[in-house]
């Protein structure tokens, strides 16, 4: 029986409690479209230069390089990506940096801070304003947001999104952040910045394991919803390539990724959107992780990217939600096996649920998840 070809390959790495994606897509000419989604904190540097750095060197483009919002776990690794040749094979990088903000309030005092950092670097700056960091250095501008002509990447209103078609490639589609989150972030663009990066000196307290014997109960819980303004301006992508689907939730708040969602498949005819894999959103915590974002794009595989080892997550009750209220026989992808995701393979609670887990092979761990979705046309 003929191989059905992989549509869609996606790698979570191991970038501890951040995000490091990349994203594949053969093209029919041979060539694969590929993007880069996030650095994770600064000490994934080392891991996601091994890893591009093993690409064909014939084909180490990257297309698009995506730094979806100024949190330590998401950009950290990005500064060294920057410093580095490989920045120099990237088509397009997009973030919203402090020019994309929308102008709400005069005279905002400038942060020193990695988002700075950040924007000079892709301004082609000579110096790096991060104290003590690595030098954010480059020749020459990079192309930044090109995509939206230099503009930002948003949505414009709640539920609204936006389509980048790839000649080729892949369709991508921008779920998050709308306007209204970015402003929030003009207007708390330094002081975000600062509480954004204080996770890293965070004290680590015992994480405390509770039983998952009733996930009715966990699933429904009133937990309070994301209010953190770095987390809303988020950039979250729905990408498809010859029939498969995966989308790509960063720190994106659930409600404004489920109307986004609703959107789209309102525009296509339809009451959701159903997508073969969905990365969720902020490590799989329950503030973000939703009723109603499961409902917009119900999807056959889960990714969480996280090892829990600072805010322990993936929080259960987010876990539950997907296990109860996903389509029947949803796989679990944790891209690290920790006490915290291992229960969830309990032989007893599978049986009972029908779900499925996977966890790095254990003779390639510094792989993290990877998932091929095959082509359907």
């Amino acid at each position: 029986m003929a191989t059905v070809p992989t549509a869609i390959h996606v790698e979570v790495l191991p970038a501890r409690l951040g995000d490091c994606l990349l994203v594949e897509c053969p093209r029919p000419d041979g060539t694969t479209w590929r993007m880069l989604v996030d650095g994770g904190p600064p000490d994934t540097w080392p891991l996601l230069e091994a890893r591009l750095r093993r690409l064909d060197p014939a084909d180490r483009h990257i297309d698009v390089a995506v730094i979806t919002h100024i949190d330590n776990d998401h950009i950290g690794g990005m500064l060294p990506f920057l410093a580095s040749d490989l920045a120099a094979d990237v088509g397009d990088f997009w973030f919203n940096g402090r020019p994309h903000l929308p102008v709400t309030a005069p005279d905002r005092p400038r942060s020193v801070d990695q988002g700075e950092s950040l924007v000079a670097a892709l301004n082609g700056s000579a110096e790096d304003p991060l104290a003590g960091g690595p030098a954010a250095r480059t020749s020459r501008p990079l192309p930044w947001n090109a995509a939206f002509g230099g503009g930002p990447v948003d949505t414009g209103a709640a539920g609204g999104f936006v389509e980048v078609a790839v000649p080729g490639g892949p369709t991508v589609t921008v779920l998050s952040p709308t306007t209204k989150r970015l402003a929030r972030l003009a207007d708390t663009w330094s002081k975000s910045l600062r509480a954004a990066l204080g996770a890293r000196d965070r004290e680590v307290g015992v994480d405390v394991l509770g039983p998952l014997d009733d996930l009715r109960h966990l699933a429904d819980a009133r937990t309070p919803q994301d209010s953190s303004v770095p987390n809303g301006s988020s950039i979250a992508l729905l990408v498809e390539h010859r029939g498969a689907s995966v989308v790509l939730g960063a720190d994106a708040h659930g409600g404004v990724l489920a109307a986004a969602l609703l959107g789209v498949a309102r525009a296509r005819g339809g009451e959701d959107l159903r997508v073969d894999a969905f990365k969720l959103p902020h490590h799989g915590s329950e503030a973000n992780v939703v009723a109603a974002l499961l409902r917009a794009a119900p999807a056959r595989h889960y990714l969480v990217s996280t090892n829990g080892d600072v805010f322990h997550h993936p929080d259960d009750a987010a876990v539950a939600r997907v296990v109860l209220d996903a389509p029947a026989g949803p796989t679990l992808w944790f891209n690290y096996r920790t006490p915290r995701t291992e229960r969830w393979a309990d032989p007893r609670l599978v049986a009972s649920h029908g779900h499925h887990v996977a966890f790095p092979d254990p003779g390639h761990a510094d792989a993290g998840a990877v998932i091929d979705l095959p082509a359907r046309r």
